[in-house]
């Protein structure tokens, strides 16, 4: 107790109960209490205060869903607080059994689409389709590199995006982040320099991590990275690579400017590093115009660009595929026959017949269109929310969201769970002052009401800090 309460001060406050709670709030945030709260009579004896203020500051952290109160047992710290950040917990925007845990009405946390934008009808054409012309030759495993047929497919449809490539430096991926665990360990060793944005893609960040890499930062500013700190930091040290997000970055949105891509590609050159491009969303562009990747501006060879087509396509499919400079291709395709990881062959048969017959991209442009909308009408309702900061992205599917000051991502994302709605909280990232809304699986409705809702829970922590 002596420990705990070292810090509290009971001050003049209409509401009696009030210090506590928000003394006790912050402790939970802190992961300074663990596993439950301290008895109640025990409390009220130490600080010499009622048993019933220190009742009501237990629940109202229980309204606001930082503990579960048991009868009998006590108050318990929710789960969610007792590990360093959320995403040791869950990785929340892709796991479909904590939303289904949680049942939330309203998903601003998954980032796949919504279910009834899958096009079933032409999946199922293309596999009948395949099975019908090639039979068994269907089902067999063509290799590591992955199907002719599909590589192939993949390299005209590169054109559109003015990358210059041959067939063998495709290889097919089981989904980008299979791409972005091979690439790395081809071009780095543990307690190699790499670099990566701040904030970044938490399955990158992580796979770095685990493969026990030195991992840099650069933060962003309105156009990307910031290259005058990007080239001081080269100036000192050696890097192996650099992970971005040229277009629609995860988790602010931000695009890549012209000017500043073409000084990264020199900066590769005169430092001799790599830069792996991850390409999750640049095909749901709101412009007139496709944003054109990194890659295309490639003239010595040094970006390694990985593109998923799962999340906005056929997500149970795992399909992706990675562009290889010639003087890694030997050594990623070791790696890749080590990891035993291959995509099926009717997968990759069907998709190429896809995409060669413009399916695809009658879908993804059928896409851009609801995403436009939902992401106007999302727009349009946080411009009612007060002392809240976001720019608009030209593409993509989230909003990237700085908070009132002193109000923690953390306690949106509780409050709000207690609505059944789901948002992901900068804290995630590395950023406790933001919040970001994945909208994929939004419809406009679900919008209007889910932003009511946030706007209220601002509101209500807004007049916390003032009470």
């Amino acid at each position: 107790m002596n420990i705990l309460f070292k810090d509290f001060k009971i001050e003049n406050n209409k509401y009696v109960y009030m210090p506590l709670y928000i003394f006790l709030k912050n402790k939970i945030e802190k992961k300074e209490l663990s596993y439950k709260l301290p008895p109640i009579r025990k409390v009220s004896k130490f600080l010499n205060i009622s048993s019933n203020t220190v009742a009501k500051a237990y629940l109202e952290l229980e309204k606001i869903n930082y503990v579960k109160s048991i009868k009998g047992s006590g108050f318990f710290i929710k789960q969610i607080f007792l590990s360093k950040n959320i995403s040791s917990n869950f990785n929340l925007e892709n796991d479909d059994n904590f939303n289904s845990i949680q049942n939330l009405k309203i998903d601003f946390i998954n980032s796949t689409p919504n279910f009834s934008f899958l096009p079933v009808k032409d999946i199922k054409y293309a596999i009948n389709h395949i099975l019908d012309r090639d039979q068994e030759m269907a089902l067999i495993n063509e290799g590591p590199l992955g199907g002719i047929e599909l590589r192939k497919s993949i390299l005209h449809s590169l054109d559109s995006l003015k990358i210059s490539a041959q067939v063998e430096n495709i290889h097919i991926l089981s989904g980008a982040q299979q791409g972005i665990d091979l690439i790395s360990k081809t071009l780095a060793f543990p307690k190699d320099n790499i670099l990566i944005e701040n904030p970044t893609y938490l399955g990158a960040l992580n796979s770095f991590k685990n493969q026990n890499l030195t991992i840099c930062t650069i933060d962003l500013e309105n156009d990307g990275l910031n290259i005058l700190k990007l080239e001081q930091f080269l100036l000192k040290n050696k890097i192996k690579f650099i992970y971005l997000m040229t277009n629609f970055q995860t988790p602010t949105g931000i695009n890549l400017s012209d000017l500043k891509k073409e000084k990264l590609i020199e900066l590769s050159e005169k430092f001799d590093f790599y830069i792996i491009e991850d390409d999750s969303a640049s095909d749901l562009y709101y412009s007139d115009y496709i944003p054109l990747p990194l890659k295309s501006l490639d003239k010595y060879d040094r970006v390694i660009y990985i593109k998923s087509f799962s999340k906005i396509f056929m997500p149970g499919f795992r399909l992706g595929f990675i562009i290889v400079p010639n003087k890694l291709l030997t050594s990623f395709l070791n790696n890749k026959i080590l990891s035993e990881s291959n995509t099926s062959t009717l997968y990759q048969k069907s998709f190429a017949l896809l995409l060669e017959s413009g399916l695809i991209e009658k879908h993804i442009s059928l896409c851009r269109k609801n995403f436009k909308d939902i992401q106007n009408t999302i727009i349009t309702e946080l411009r009612k929310i007060p002392n809240i900061h976001f720019s608009i992205p030209s593409g993509g599917c989230s909003l990237w969201i700085k908070l009132p000051n002193n109000i923690s991502s953390v306690s949106i994302f509780n409050k709000l769970l207690k609505d059944g709605v789901g948002i992901v909280p900068g804290d995630t990232y590395g950023f406790d002052n933001h919040i970001k809304l994945n909208f994929s699986r939004i419809t406009k409705s679900d919008a209007i009401l889910g932003i009511q809702l946030l706007k209220n829970t601002i509101k209500f922590f807004e007049n916390l800090e003032i009470s």
